[in-house]
């Protein structure tokens, strides 16, 4: 088997993830292994939505001008709609990006995988990873495979695993899960052209889910989840159940009969919730291979840069020596579940697609009448606020609405979790409005410990890796949120 060169490291998984790692090491000066077993442009099933925070990357990356080139328009108002009553609008900027983003996969992962050649990384498409290379008990580099050609070994100082929840990397470093939860919904998903109008719209009904997004090249994408239970009912009529659940919603089944289906109808159950040990001696997790969460929410891409702006930070800092690999990369691993417990938890609750709650209702008609409320709720949702501004807006509420819930700070599961800043850029969505508005309008009224929680927005709004120009090139943290 032929021996490949020695890189700095190697990641396996080169989406959304693992391309803008490899992309933010290159730019450092490190040699990068960028592999996967797909070649780009592809398909992957997944939502597409980007919060203010994923889009402020990148544009920090100097990336969003060619999302934008490639048909991708902005989205510049969302609607949350649990059915009593709509509440429209969106947060002030991440750092200068106003604007949230609904791409296809195909032209995302493409566009990042072109950055991360263009930063020097070495991209391997269309391989295969077989084994985990070990030197003296750390992982030193992969084996693996192209169609058609001799096995091949790449050997680095650091493998990261970004191949999706099912890692092969993390089964293969023998990562378990110390958090999980068994999938809670159905999905199906497909594209239509010919629809006008729908915009940006989550739209939740009990037992239901319906989201609405425009992606590239003027096509809707429209998403609709079930119960979990449901899936063998759905699954023997996809189209019917498909346009039933359309019906809840009024006008929306005659807007979608009215345009035409170019794709067929993606789906699936297996969507379990679970944090995963993602820091080992010489290897590292990134992205869904790391922490994933059902879809319902829209944070995973957005997610996937975080961790992907992090892990950088931590292996570059663990190439030099400062501090040594194994602490930066431990130090990795408890800021992401730092930064991503809030929105895990509110995910798990949107999830159970429960009904909507008469104080519920009353919170969402308050913040429906008030504009500067509600644009402090999709602020804080999307990551732009402090949860001390909203706070100050939740004050001036009646009492009845402000009273502290069962919810607490203490319900976040893991030791981890409850190191969390705050709710401020956690991944929120507005499909995650219901949670969201029960824990932060409860905690307004509720613990101080809560309330005084310190807002650290060059975390929530990310780090960028510059542009290094040697090998030990600087990791510059410029994105504030």
């Amino acid at each position: 088997m032929a021996s490949g060169p020695a890189y700095d490291v190697v990641v396996v998984g080169a989406r959304c993830a693992g391309a803008p790692l490899a992309m933010l090491l290159a730019r450092a000066g490190h040699r990068v292994a960028l592999v996967d077993r797909a070649s780009f442009p592809s398909d992957t099933m997944s939502t597409h939505f980007l919060w203010q925070r994923g889009t402020a990357r990148l544009q920090a990356w100097g990336l969003l001008g060619r999302l934008r080139a490639r048909g991708c328009a902005p989205i510049r108002q969302i609607t949350f709609d649990p059915g009593p009553v709509q509440i429209s609008g969106i947060g002030p900027a991440v750092a200068g990006a106003a604007d949230t983003y609904c791409p296809r996969r195909t032209v995302l992962d493409a566009l990042v995988v072109e950055a991360a050649a263009e930063s020097g990384a070495d991209l391997v498409e269309r391989f295969v990873v077989g084994e985990v290379i070990w030197s003296d008990g750390r992982a030193a580099g992969v084996r693996g495979r192209r169609p058609g050609s001799a096995g091949s070994s790449l050997r680095a100082a650091v493998v990261v695993g970004a191949d999706g929840m099912h890692s092969g990397i993390a089964r293969r470093v023998g990562a378990r899960a110390y958090t999980e939860h068994p999938p809670l919904t159905a999905v199906y998903y497909s594209y239509w052209s010919g629809i006008r109008g729908l915009g940006a719209s989550f739209h939740a009904r009990p037992g239901q889910l319906i989201l609405t997004w425009p992606t590239n090249d003027d096509l809707t994408c429209i998403y609709v989840a079930w119960p979990r239970q449901d899936l063998h009912r759905v699954r023997r009529d996809i189209e019917g159940r498909f346009h039933a659940a359309l019906e809840l919603i009024p006008g929306l089944r005659e807007a979608v009969a009215a345009g035409h289906r170019e794709a067929r109808f993606t789906g699936t159950a297996d969507l379990p919730s679970f944090y995963r040990a993602s820091a080992g001696p010489g290897w590292a997790l990134a992205g869904d291979a790391g922490h994933h969460k059902d879809p319902c929410t829209g944070m995973g891409m957005s997610d996937a840069f975080l961790t992907a702006d992090l892990l950088a930070g931590a292996i570059h800092q663990g190439l030099a020596g400062n501090p040594p690999m194994d602490q930066a990369l431990a130090s990795y691993q408890q800021r992401r579940d730092a930064m991503t417990a809030n929105g895990f938890e509110l995910t798990l609750s949107t999830a159970r697609l429960a009904p909507l709650s008469p104080r519920l209702e009353a919170l969402y008609r308050t913040a429906a009448d008030q504009p500067e409320i509600a644009r402090h709720v999709f602020g804080v949702l999307g990551g732009s606020i402090p949860l001390r501004d909203l706070h100050t807006q939740a004050r001036l509420l009646p009492a009845s609405l402000t009273a502290p819930s069962a919810s607490s700070c203490d319900t976040i599961p893991n030791a981890r979790a409850k190191a969390s800043n705050g709710l401020v850029g956690s991944g929120f969505s507005a499909v995650s409005v219901p949670a969201a508005w029960l824990y932060v309008l409860g905690q307004a009224g509720g613990r101080e410990a809560c309330r005084g929680r310190r807002h650290e927005a060059e975390q929530q709004g990310g780090s960028a890796c510059q542009r290094g120009k040697a090998r030990g090139g600087t990791i510059r943290r410029s994105v504030r949120g």
